[in-house]
């Protein structure tokens, strides 16, 4: 009985960093992919010069490692807190409120804000949900529903 359960302490010991790198790399590939939707690319913001300007996640309700390396247009994603988006004054962002992704399948609720006016407290939001299928090592988006306000 010590012998198993020897055998399966080191088991879990040399899995357990495994499982949750495969976690991670899943979930910055399928944050990756909704970041890179071809529907919401018109509503990012650019800068006086026409380039992308940082995109913003902020950490609420869903969390993510602040390590992930998700990137848009040459600069890196910035995850930021609720009270963090406001002092910044941050005109767009993402809010997700659901990302489950299992071991082939993902599904994603968020919220894209944009526009973001904090004089009249209006904005411009859209909501996407979307479910992906795994094939090998690659996420597909499978469907997709985007509503809301339009520039």
């Amino acid at each position: 009985m010590k012998k198993l359960f020897i055998i399966f302490f080191f088991v879990v010991i040399v899995l357990t960093p495994k499982l949750v790198a495969q976690s991670q790399d899943d979930q910055a590939l399928v944050l990756q992919k909704c970041i890179d939707l071809p529907e919401l690319q018109q509503y990012y913001p650019l800068n006086g010069e026409g380039s992308l300007e940082p995109l913003y996640i902020v950490q609420y309700p869903v969390s993510f490692p602040s390590d992930l390396a998700i990137e848009k247009g040459g600069t890196i994603v910035k995850f930021m807190t609720s009270s963090d988006i406001t002092i910044n004054k941050v005109a767009a962002y993402f809010m997700f409120r659901s990302f489950n992704i299992h071991q082939n399948s993902a599904n994603i609720n968020c919220n894209y804000f944009y526009n973001y006016n904090y004089t009249s407290r209006q904005f411009k939001m859209m909501s996407v949900i979307i479910e992906m299928k795994k094939v090998g090592l690659q996420w597909n988006i499978s469907t997709i529903n985007i509503k809301g306000d339009t520039i």
